[in-house]
C-alpha cells in the first residue's frame, strides 16, 4: 500500500512540474510581472501588438535578435539590440528612454522575455512583449 501511495505521489509531482505556466494563459494581453507600482511588463498577442504599434507612432520598437537574425527580416521600425552582446545592457540603457513605452520581440519569445524582466529591474516603465516573437508575426 505504502508503495502504490508513493508512485501515486511522484506522478502527481511529475504532472505538475511539467506544466508550463504559458499553457495556463488564455487572454491576448497577459501581464507577466510589476516591478514598483506603476511599471508595466506585458506579453501581448500578435493582434494586440501590432494594433499597439499602429495606435502609437514613433513608439520605441526593439529586436533582440543577433544582427543575422535581424537582417534576414524584421518588423519595420525596428531597432536591433543584441539579446547575447555582452554590453547587452549598457545598450538598452543608451539607446533606450526608460520613461517611454518599448516594445520587444525575438525570434519565438524567450530571449524576449528575458529581456523584459531585465529591463524591469533596469527601470524600464513599460514594456511589451510580442507573444512567439518573430514567428508569429504575419510576414
Amino acid at each position: 500500500m505504502k508503495q502504490i501511495l508513493l508512485l501515486l505521489l511522484v506522478f502527481t509531482a511529475s504532472l505538475a512540474a511539467c506544466q508550463h505556466p504559458s499553457d495556463q494563459q488564455s487572454t491576448d494581453s497577459t501581464s507577466v510581472a510589476a516591478v514598483g507600482a506603476t511599471a508595466i511588463n506585458e506579453v501581448l498577442s500578435v493582434n494586440a501588438f501590432e494594433a499597439k504599434l499602429v495606435a502609437s507612432p514613433g513608439i520605441q520598437l526593439v529586436d533582440v535578435r543577433t544582427p543575422q537574425e535581424f537582417s534576414d527580416g524584421h518588423i519595420k521600425g525596428a531597432v536591433n539590440i543584441n539579446f547575447y552582446d555582452d554590453n547587452f545592457t549598457q545598450q538598452l540603457e543608451q539607446a533606450l528612454d526608460k520613461s517611454q513605452p518599448v516594445m520587444i520581440y525575438c525570434r519565438s519569445g524567450k530571449r524576449s522575455g528575458k529581456a523584459a524582466q531585465r529591463m524591469a529591474s533596469l527601470g524600464f516603465q513599460e514594456v511589451y512583449d510580442l507573444k512567439g516573437g518573430y514567428l508569429a508575426w504575419p510576414k
